[in-house]
């Protein structure tokens, strides 16, 4: 009796590599049972990669013992709905503490970031090239999708533009870009950055001097020294 094929699979990193697996297909003389087997394919492993439905379940179902909040109530007189995501923002910083084992990004510093990037509109209309409260680029969006990219430790799948509308969607994005920003700052740096400085990365802004710069920093400083008064 001719021995029945198995699945053999090897995990490696953040994928398993699944050699082989049954495939329905047309029925035809050629193969009138319609079962193949498939050949090798990469599959990512559970916990390295968020859709936009598996982001809002997270949410959902997360543990919020222990968070550490944005401050309240200070920006509330410049912006009515300010106060409005510090849940998100919460969450979400202390998911991706965890995920990539480092020191949580400062509450505050993600809130003045937003209110910098967008006022805390959800969907900004004058910006052609970034979008949602968090401003992510077109680029970015790309980056963080890609699973061979600089980001591909965890990614995210299947965001389409329009989501980053919703900030439940766009906030989470843009803090695990804000971690991988500290990465790249501190390569740039050759020292640890200060949360100004990652802010700077994340707006593309950290070497120059340009007065575009000086002014987006302003306005950074500005809510952040609100928030930490």
């Amino acid at each position: 009796m001719p021995r029945k094929k198995s699945n053999n699979i090897k995990a490696s990193g953040k994928t398993t590599d699944v050699r082989e697996h049954p495939l329905t297909v047309p029925v035809s003389k050629k193969n009138p049972t319609g079962k193949t087997i498939r050949d090798r394919h990469v599959r990512r492993l559970p916990g390295t990669d968020l859709d936009g439905d598996q982001i809002i379940d997270l949410f959902k179902k997360y543990n919020r013992k222990g968070l550490k909040y944005p401050t309240t109530k200070k920006l509330l007189e410049e912006y009515k709905n300010s106060d409005d995501y510090d849940e998100i923002i919460a969450v979400w910083i202390d998911y991706f503490s965890k995920k990539f084992i480092k020191l949580a990004l400062d509450p505050n510093s993600v809130k003045a970031l937003i209110a910098s990037e967008s006022s805390f509109i959800e969907d900004p209309k004058e910006n052609k090239i970034a979008f949602g409260i968090t401003q992510i680029t077109k680029q970015t969006l790309k980056i963080l999708q890609d699973p061979k990219g600089e980001v591909k430790d965890f990614i995210f799948k299947d965001i389409r533009q329009k989501d980053l509308k919703n900030p439940a969607i766009a906030i989470p994005l843009a803090i695990r870009w804000l971690y991988r920003k500290q990465e790249t700052a501190r390569s740039k740096l050759k020292r640890e950055p200060n949360h100004e400085e990652t802010i700077l990365e994340y707006k593309g802004w950290l070497k120059g001097n340009s007065a575009l710069r000086a002014s987006g920093l302003k306005n950074y400083r500005k809510h952040y020294n609100a928030l930490k008064k």
